[in-house]
């Protein structure tokens, strides 16, 4: 089991702000690895970008690999979402 560490945030979809937060600075999740699924628990919160079909939507995640455990994530970068 993985713990996504979203905070408690719900995704919200895409907005101008968020869209310009990951121009340039995201960092792209590699392939899912079941194996890998264990997460350390610092807090290091990272805004997570996930596609579902055509929706892309933003979320807080505690760290880069709590982000990457979720399984729509496309990529994140550091700081949370704004």
């Amino acid at each position: 089991m993985s713990d996504v560490g979203t905070s408690g945030q719900t995704p919200t979809p895409s907005s101008p702000d968020l869209s310009q937060q990951f121009e340039g600075a995201l960092t792209q999740c590699p392939p899912t690895n079941p194996a890998n699924n264990i997460c350390t628990a610092q807090y290091e919160p990272v805004c997570v970008k996930t596609k579902v079909g055509s929706v892309v939507s933003y979320r807080t995640a505690s760290n880069a690999c709590s982000a990457c455990n979720i399984p729509e994530a496309v990529g994140y970068t550091k700081g949370e979402c704004n």
